[in-house]
């Protein structure tokens, strides 16, 4: 029936008269015999069909494509009738699904691939609920919808004052220049949408960053009543204790969302980094720095 699918026999490598092969190394390769699994399956599907001829009168009855075809065993068509035994059912599903051959199609591939041979009422819904059932598939299926993590959108403060709430991120892998090589971006996120950018060192820790803002915006704008930030531990980890302790602030908020406001800075500094990268040789003639 699936012969020219899954047809194999038992072999012995190198035992054929025609091969050359030294009698050492002769090997036995132990392939399981398809035909033979398929003709146990058959045959208790079709005993099964003995045992369940009143089942079978009423299927035969909704079903009209069910016929004895051979004159002695139900077909769907082609396809030889599964009555409704669900350890039979379980043995044709896996054997179209769970061999090595096989590769534990869908749901959708694996109905198609049992359609020609079987047929039972209701396959679909069957074949589901085995796939969902098996543990390799769900161990290694691709999540085609992964969640998302929750929203959290950023409304601006109107009358905001200038850098009253700030957005604070690092731009990384610069080329050095004068010593460092990462700039901290802090940018006004609710009134003028302008960026402060302070050259630092990659390595900088929570106490460098609050140092940069005493020194570059304090004396300017005063203390930030709201803080934005990702998850870098400069700010999540210290930057808070640290900025409470030395400023005597309360409390600050920190968001997980980078704010929109912040892409196109992102995207023209990435620009300048570029063509910096193109003036490095100049840098190091003039003395010039490659970037802000």
């Amino acid at each position: 029936m699936i012969h020219g699918w899954l047809g194999a026999t038992t072999s012995m490598v190198g035992s054929h008269p025609g091969n050359r092969w030294p009698s050492g190394d002769e090997e036995h390769v132990q392939v399981m015999d398809w035909d033979m699994l398929e003709s146990n399956l058959d045959s208790k599907i079709k005993l099964a069909q003995y045992q369940g001829q009143k089942i079978l009168k009423n299927w035969v009855k909704a079903f009209k494509q069910i016929t004895l075809a051979d004159g002695t065993h139900w077909y769907h068509g082609n396809a030889l009738v599964v009555m409704a035994d669900n350890k039979l059912k379980r043995g044709v599903t896996s054997l179209f699904h769970n061999q090595l051959t096989a590769g534990h199609p869908g749901v959708s591939k694996t109905l198609q691939l049992i359609l020609p041979y079987y047929w039972w009422p209701n396959m679909k819904a069957f074949i589901t609920e085995y796939i969902q059932g098996c543990a390799t598939c769900q161990m290694n299926k691709v999540n085609t919808h992964p969640s998302h993590p929750p929203l959290s959108p950023i409304t601006p403060v109107e009358n905001a004052c200038p850098f009253e709430t700030i957005a604070m991120d690092f731009i990384t892998k610069l080329p050095p220049s004068r010593g460092y090589d990462t700039i901290l971006m802090i940018t006004d996120t609710d009134c003028t949408k302008a960026s402060i950018f302070l050259p630092c060192k990659e390595a900088i820790d929570s106490k460098g960053v609050v140092q940069l803002y005493l020194t570059h915006v304090l004396p300017h704008y005063g203390l930030p009543k709201k803080i934005i930030s990702d998850q870098d531990p400069q700010f999540t980890s210290h930057f808070g204790k640290e900025l409470c302790h030395l400023l005597d602030i309360c409390k600050i908020s920190v968001q997980p969302i980078t704010p929109r406001q912040m892409v196109p800075v992102n995207k023209q500094i990435n620009h300048l980094n570029s063509t910096s990268e193109c003036s490095a040789e100049h840098s190091k003639i003039t003395g010039t720095p490659g970037y802000l």
